[in-house]
C-alpha cells in the first residue's frame, strides 16, 4: 500500500469473487479462503499468479499451488519442499506424536510435489494488525468485513485507504511498546493445543519458578485433537485454567515489560503471531526452535532455544538477563527484525523474488 502511494508500484485489491478475471479458476472465485491470498503481478516483463499462504504449517499445502506460478509460504521448511522428505522435529517428540502429520506429509508429497520447485519462503505470521485495545466484537467484525467486500466490489481502486490508516496507527501503538520498562520476569498467556503434554510441563514448571519470580501466566483448557494424539492422554478439563501470578489484564503490554518471552511449539509447528510481536519488540525469547525456515536467517536474531520436556534452561537465563542485558537485546533484536520484517523489506523482498 505504501509503495502505491509513493507511486512505485500500482497496487489494486479485488474481491475474490473476481478472481477469474485475473486468470484463477472457478473454484477459487468462489470459495471464502483462510490464511491464503491470491494475487497477479503484471508488467511489460511479466505476468504471473502468486499465492501468500500463511497456513500453520506445510500440511495445509494448498492444491491451488497447481494454478500459480510462485507460492510463498510461512511455513517453508527446506527438507519438506526441496527434498520432499518428512524434517527433523523434536527430540522430545514420539513417533505417536507425529505420525498422523508424516501421513499427510506423504500424501502431499505425492499429490503436489511436481509443483513444489514454486514454493518460496516467507515470513512468520505477523503481529494481530488488530488494536489490543480496541478489539471489535464479533458482531462488529463481521460488519466490517461485510463493508470492506462491499468496498472491493463497488469503490474504486483506491478503497483500501481508511484499512492502511488502521494499519499505521496500530504501527504506532506497537513502535510503543517498544519503549516498555522491564517490570516482570515472565508473562504468558497460552491454550493447551499443540502437544499438551510439552505445554503442561511448561506451566508447571512456571508455576514452581513463580515462588522466587515475577512470573504471571495462565494456560486455558482446549479438547485435545486427534492429530497429535492428545485425545488419549486423558487430560482432566477441571485442573483449567492453571494460573500463577497476577491476572493478564493487557497480554501485549505485560509482555513487552518481561524479562523473557516464552513460547512452547505453535499447532502444527505453526508460528504465532503473539511471538512474532515478541521479535518485533526485541525481548529475548525461550522457543522450541522453529521448524520453518523464514527468507532471512532466524539465527540472527539474539534467541534461546528450549531442548528440554522439562523446560530447565527458563531460571538460568532469568538468572542471566539483567537490566541491562535486557535493553541490548531488545535494541539489538529491533534493529534485525527491521532488517528483514518491517513492511517496507517484506514487501521488497516479495517483488524481488517474483522479478528473479
Amino acid at each position: 500500500m505504501k509503495l502505491h502511494m509513493k507511486g512505485g508500484i500500482t497496487y489494486i485489491e479485488k474481491d475474490i469473487s473476481q478472481a477469474i478475471k485475473a486468470g484463477f479458476s472457478k473454484d477459487i472465485a468462489l470459495q471464502n479462503h483462510k490464511h491464503i491470498s491470491f494475487l497477479t503481478i503484471v508488467s511489460k516483463e511479466i505476468n504471473k499468479k502468486i499465492i501468500v499462504d500463511n497456513e500453520d504449517s506445510f500440511i495445509h499445502c494448498s492444491n491451488y499451488i497447481k494454478e500459480v506460478d510462485i507460492y510463498f509460504t510461512a511455513s517453508y521448511n527446506s527438507t519438506f519442499y526441496k527434498n520432499k522428505n518428512f524434517p527433523e522435529v523434536y527430540k522430545w517428540q514420539t513417533q505417536k506424536d507425529i505420525e498422523w502429520y508424516k501421513f499427510r506429509a506423504e500424501e502431499i508429497i505425492n499429490k503436489l510435489g511436481l509443483h513444489f520447485y514454486k514454493v518460496k519462503p516467507f515470513v512468520p505470521i505477523a503481529p494481530n494488525l488488530l488494536s489490543y485495545n480496541n478489539k471489535k466484537s464479533l458482531f462488529k467484525q463481521k460488519f466490517t468485513n461485510i463493508m470492506n467486500r462491499f468496498s472491493r466490489l463497488f469503490k474504486g481502486n483506491n478503497y483500501w485507504l481508511p484499512m492502511l490508516d488502521e494499519f499505521n496507527q496500530r504501527y504506532i501503538e506497537l513502535e510503543s511498546l517498544r519503549k516498555s520498562h522491564l517490570k516482570y520476569d515472565v508473562t504468558l498467556n497460552d491454550t493447551l493445543w499443540g502437544w499438551p503434554k510439552h505445554r503442561l510441563n511448561l506451566h508447571y514448571k512456571l508455576s514452581q519458578l513463580g515462588v522466587n519470580y515475577n512470573i504471571n501466566s495462565i494456560l486455558n483448557w482446549h479438547k485435545p485433537y486427534i492429530n497429535d494424539t492428545s485425545i488419549n492422554l486423558n487430560i482432566n478439563a477441571e485442573q483449567f485454567p492453571i494460573i500463577c501470578g497476577n491476572p493478564i489484564v493487557n497480554y501485549e503490554k505485560m509482555l513487552s515489560e518481561s524479562r523473557l518471552a516464552i513460547f512452547a511449539a505453535g499447532f502444527h509447528w505453526g508460528w504465532r503471531n503473539i511471538m512474532t510481536l515478541a521479535l518485533f519488540c526485541g525481548l529475548p525469547i525461550l522457543t522450541d526452535k522453529p521448524i520453518f525456515d523464514p527468507y532471512f536467517p532466524l539465527t540472527e536474531f539474539k534467541l534461546f532455544f528450549n531442548s528440554y520436556t522439562n523446560w530447565e534452561t527458563i531460571e538460568p537465563l532469568l538468572n542471566d538477563i539483567n537490566a541491562d542485558e535486557w535493553n541490548n537485546i531488545k535494541l539489538y533484536n529491533q534493529k534485525i527484525y527491521d532488517k528483514y520484517l518491517s513492511p517496507l523489506s517484506v514487501a521488497n523482498y516479495f517483488l524481488k523474488t517474483i522479478h528473479n
